[in-house]
């Protein structure tokens, strides 16, 4: 019999499980399955096989969770699985550490935590699970066909039929896309089909519109596992608004996009207030307005702050305007508390940019003391794809964010190439008062070569207004 090597690579982003010497052939990708697996990412096809040889199955909520550590006992699992398929093994469904490599079939514990399910067996049915992959999905209008993806997860025995049916959202049938009702049928082992919509392109300017679509009635023992409903938004090819590189830039259009000036505020509870700034980037033509709330996270309206909504107006060329948050004292220990903050209603050619939720954390004061604050990387490592085109950093001032500061960030050559691979980065970061969370982003290059992997090294440094620099203020970008 011909040896064939096993290895294995554990990545602070995922695992990875290989043979060597043995044809697998991938036939799914692993953004096809889980929701959370980046598509093009260098783990998307070593999921997408690993899944498919039923060495991996995702957690019970559908997810695969790639940025967590594997444990010990998730990989002696893993390791069983890989062995029983190398070696042709069919493990006897009545012992109770057996694993089923091909049906997903488990004897374990009903009590098994969710952290370990990842590589324990679920009691799914051999049959699987049928869901998409995602509940929303969009196509630009002028894309012809829109493709939704649905999987069967958590088993693949049998053939299995579902239907499927879309419905008007704010889009027209036959006005705005080609309504269809069908099945699917999914053969003994596979787990991925597709659904495709076709989408009528016009030349009015008009609002991006939605098609509902559902999966029902799933025959041949299998089950549903969530979302079984997505949402196709049609992006109108004529607006200023269904540009991606608008959505990428947060350029927007010429009349602007709303966000707000950092991904977290802070305030000690015994300061009274906090001011929370709304930009409005990207242009700034002509009157528009948008409306901000809030909801309680951990803090509780009229104990912890004063809730208030709010529209504000930006006149022509406006670009900023502030509201304040009433932080309510108090002397018990409580802990930090937040507070969640989200924009809507945007008016007048304008619309929401990336950022249009936040938070506002309130300090205990009971608890420790609120200062100045040190900068830190939210990460001890990032990365970014070439499909993407950047890469988001995100910087932290914790320990307060009392006063205006700012703190210089620089790009540092690895292996990657500065002006091939990546752009140079070089500038400073400004926190205004009550800022603790804000970001930059890295431009990437894509190329031809197959260079995945390659660094970039990312800095902090000259901290300013009473703020100091703490740990990790030295970080790796890898590009893929």
């Amino acid at each position: 019999m011909n040896k064939r090597h096993i290895y294995i690579g554990v990545f602070a982003m995922g695992t990875f499980v290989g043979v060597v010497g043995t044809s697998l052939g991938a036939s799914l990708l692993g953004s096809t399955i889980f929701p959370d697996v980046d598509s093009g990412s260098y783990y998307d096809d070593a999921i997408g096989e690993m899944y498919d040889l039923g060495i991996i199955t995702g957690f019970n909520d559908g997810t695969f969770k790639p940025n967590e550590n594997l444990t010990r006992g998730q990989a002696a699992v893993l390791l069983q699985r890989l062995r029983n398929d190398v070696l042709g093994i069919t493990p006897e469904a009545s012992s109770s550490s057996s694993v089923r490599t091909r049906t997903r079939s488990s004897s374990s514990s009903s009590s098994q935590s969710s952290e370990s399910s990842q590589f324990s067996v679920s009691s799914v049915s051999p049959e699987g699970m049928l869901r998409f992959t995602t509940d929303n999905y969009s196509v630009d209008e002028d894309e012809e066909t829109a493709r939704v993806t649905v999987v069967r997860t958590g088993g693949k025995t049998g053939v299995v039929v579902v239907e499927y049916e879309t419905s008007d959202g704010t889009a027209t049938k036959d006005i705005d896309y080609e309504p269809i009702i069908g099945t699917l049928q999914f053969n003994d082992g596979e787990t991925s089909k597709t659904i495709e919509i076709g989408i009528k392109n016009d030349t009015d300017q008009e609002d991006d519109e939605t098609i509902n679509l559902i999966i029902k009635n799933a025959t041949g023992g299998a089950g549903f596992s969530t979302p079984t409903e997505v949402t196709v938004t049609i992006r109108d090819d004529e607006s200023a608004s269904s540009s991606s590189a608008a959505a990428v830039s947060n350029s927007g259009p010429e009349e602007g996009s709303f966000v707000f000036s950092a991904m977290e505020y802070s305030a000690s509870e015994d300061q009274g207030d906090v001011t929370v700034t709304i930009e409005r980037i990207g242009g700034s033509k002509g009157s528009a307005s948008v409306k901000y709330l809030m909801t309680d996270g951990t803090a509780q309206t009229g104990i912890d702050y004063s809730k208030t909504s709010e529209v504000l107006e930006f006149g022509n060329g406006v670009t900023s305007k502030t509201f304040t948050v009433g932080i309510e004292d108090n002397s018990s220990i409580g802990g930090n508390k937040t507070v969640n903050l989200s924009l809507t209603l945007p008016t007048g050619g304008s619309e929401l940019g990336l950022v249009s939720t936040s938070v506002l954390k309130i300090f205990d004061n009971e608890v420790g003391t609120y200062n100045e604050g040190a900068f830190r990387f939210e990460n001890s490592s990032y990365e970014g794809t070439e499909s993407d085109g950047f890469a988001t950093i995100t910087v932290n001032r914790t320990g307060g964010a009392k006063g205006e500061a700012s703190v210089h960030y620089e790009t540092i050559p690895g292996s990657a190439g500065a002006g091939t691979d990546y752009e140079t980065a070089d500038s400073t970061l400004i926190f205004r008062d009550g800022e603790s969370r804000k970001w930059f982003n890295i431009t990437i290059y894509k190329d031809v070569l197959s260079d995945g992997g390659e660094t970039v090294n990312v800095k902090l440094s000259n901290a300013t207004g009473d703020t100091t620099i703490s740990t990790p203020s030295n970080v790796t970008l890898k590009l893929y």
